[in-house]
């Protein structure tokens, strides 16, 4: 921090809050507020003469509220910048702070907020990690029992820097305990409260019972864990060295903590797996190692930067192995644990990427985007037509690219903010939005051509770009058996799969449909696949309402890796097909058409579709007369 503070082209703005972010790649408007600390930067040379003559004391948040701190305070010794602040909320304006600062006159309680707008090419968050509160774990005590403390005070207590110098002491007496257990897991790893590992635990609850053995060798350590994991480079070796420096490992999660209310002694109930029995051990201190969990403001932050969270409530990356420190919003880039549960050198790397992926956007003139971008006809938006935009398309886009900026005018689509899911184009009641090269009539046009003959055997198959269409490649070249009868039909995303393409299928005959795309966790555009699962349940119900036979119309989620599972999809699909007589599957289909019919009225109307049913009916004759005269 103190390289980052000297360099000229770093401006580090401390006690300051982002509270918009507007615009996209390359343009960002930052809103930012930066606080009152009603000191006068330029003035104060971190003396600390105001917090010692400073009558207040409140818990010191940095100390775990362990220690206390004043109301004049820098969060840490090591503040940068070294700029002290008024708590104004704990002050008493007894105005000794001022009086010690003398000829400096760096406190001024004037001070306001202010509100600062900045242009900005490119944003990294790097936001960590907040911890679990174990006190809602009753069973362990903690908050109950002086001497349970949590990992975060365990490292407090035995710095150097902390509040006791680095002499480890128990809360209840001020003693030096001997025979300390360390409990792994506390939230972790646990349905009831995070189901996930918080990865650097078992590393950090090792780290701090090395520095204590080392400090006084006699100290007696248990370290209770459901499974350890050093899976990194070295991290194995440093395992074994604890074990070799007599650090105990028992296996078995610990299911009751009982303290003496005599001697403040606590007794770990476990059942150790490695002897197969339960156990009851007295200590003098335990340490809770809590799960890592998202930050308290995440939500928040998610909202005001556009991107999307984990089930977890981690800010969600572009893709999980192949731009892990992207986001789904261009511009915008991930360091650290707010993406998920880090270790210090995976984070170091992550932001050394990071910075490197933004210094890209930074030293470009221009950036090139996808081309498959939506556009708008502002003369068939309904405030256009209705004078009142219904602003659907704006709640379908995930990225905040359709603008409406009164319900009076046409929306808009931001170019540089898009990134061409389709989900804009497919929601619009209006048929008001298209997608470059995935317009309705290029779709169409293609689909025409692939039920141009005997339409009733083809399983006509829609794909996403990212995932299914991979599968369906992926059993290709895995020589997967399948049904001849299958037509691939290829969109970004299933968002884009409209239910004009579904009716219009069904309409020219198609023995069945595949709808098909990522699982929920895969999308390549956050909420597309939730939109498309959406329009293709109701899609079902419908179809179950005309009495469509099971099966005719299947939904299907298929990750690029699952080209197995895309070649059994389509063969249970043909036998529901081989399964029905043909004139049979022919009545269906005939009953059917005129429904779908009803349901296109307002398909030919959208530019370009009339054309290409023009052109591939006048195709589809010229073929006929061509056989015809053969």
């Amino acid at each position: 921090m103190v390289d980052a503070a000297r360099q000229p082209r770093v401006d580090v703005r401390a006690f300051t809050e982002v509270e918009k972010v507007e615009g996209f790649v390359g343009n960002f408007k930052v809103t930012l507020r930066e606080k009152a600390k009603y000191v006068i930067a330029d003035r104060c040379n971190g003396c600390g003469d105001c917090a010692r003559a400073c009558p207040i004391e409140v818990p010191n948040y940095f100390e775990m509220n362990i220690a206390p701190r004043k109301a004049a305070y820098v969060p840490m010794s090591q503040s940068v910048p070294l700029i002290y602040s008024i708590d104004l909320e704990n002050c008493i304006h007894c105005y000794k702070c001022v009086e010690a600062c003398g000829a400096l006159e760096a406190i001024d309680f004037s001070q306001e907020d202010k509100i600062v707008e900045e242009d900005i090419g490119a944003i990294i968050v790097a936001t960590g990690f907040g911890h679990f509160d174990p006190s809602v774990m009753v069973e362990y005590g903690y908050g109950r029992f002086p001497n349970v403390i949590t990992s975060m005070e365990m490292e407090r207590l035995n710095n150097s820097a902390g509040p006791t110098a680095g002499n480890l002491i128990r809360p209840s007496d001020n003693q030096n305990p001997q025979k300390l257990a360390f409990i792994n897991c506390v939230g972790s790893r646990d349905k009831r409260y995070n189901p996930s590992c918080s990865n650097f635990c078992c590393m950090y609850s090792i780290k701090n019972a090395v520095l204590l053995k080392q400090m006084n060798p006699d100290v007696d350590i248990t370290i209770y864990y459901m499974d350890i994991r050093t899976p990194s480079k070295g991290y194995e070796e440093f395992y074994d060295r604890a074990r070799e420096m007599g650090i105990h490992f028992s296996q078995g999660r610990p299911s009751l903590i009982t303290e003496d209310p005599q001697s403040h002694n606590l007794f770990v109930h476990a059942e150790d797996v490695g002897l197969g029995q339960n156990t009851i051990k007295e200590y003098d201190m335990v340490m809770l190692n809590q799960a890592a969990i998202p930050q308290p403001d995440q939500d928040h932050m998610s909202s005001v930067l556009n991107v999307a969270q984990s089930p977890g409530g981690w800010f969600m990356e572009y893709h999980p192995k192949l731009r892990p420190m992207d986001s789904p919003t261009d511009g915008i880039f991930f360091a650290g644990a707010c993406q998920g549960p880090k270790d210090i050198p995976s984070s170091v790397a992550q932001g050394s990427a990071a910075a490197a992926r933004a210094s890209r956007i930074l030293h470009s003139e221009q950036w090139e985007i996808e081309p498959t971008v939506a556009v708008v006809w502002p003369e068939r938006c309904s405030a256009t037509t209705r004078g009142q935009a219904c602003g659907i398309c704006a709640k379908a886009c995930p990225y905040g690219a359709i603008s409406i900026t009164s319900p009076e005018f046409p929306a808009e689509v931001i170019t540089a903010k898009c990134h061409g899911c389709g989900a804009c184009v497919a929601e619009c009641p209006e048929d008001a939005i298209t997608q470059l090269h995935y317009t309705d009539a290029q779709v169409l046009a293609q689909m025409r051509a692939l039920l141009a003959d005997k339409p009733e055997e083809k399983i006509l198959a829609f794909r996403c770009h990212w995932c299914s269409y991979g599968g369906a490649d992926l059993a290709g070249t895995s020589h997967f058996e399948y049904t001849a009868n299958e037509r691939g039909l290829r969109v970004m995303c299933s968002a884009r799969m409209d239910t004009d393409f579904i009716y219009e299928a069904y309409r020219l005959g198609a023995g069945a449909v595949l709808y098909s795309g990522c699982h929920p966790q895969d999308c390549h555009y956050i909420t597309g696949q939730l939109i498309g699962a959406k329009r293709a349940e109701r899609l079902q119900k419908m179809f179950h309402r005309m009495e469509m036979t099971d099966g005719r119309f299947r939904v299907e989620w298929i990750s690029a890796a699952e080209g197995d599972k895309y070649a059994r999809v389509l063969n249970e699909m043909q036998i529901v097909l081989d399964n029905m007589p043909q004139d049979a599957l022919k009545a269906e289909i005939e009953k059917l058409k005129p429904e779908m019919s009803k349901r296109l009225k307002k398909f030919p109307n959208v530019p370009g579709v009339q054309e290409a049913m023009d052109y591939s009916d006048t195709l589809a004759q010229a073929i006929t007369d061509q056989k015809e005269t053969a």
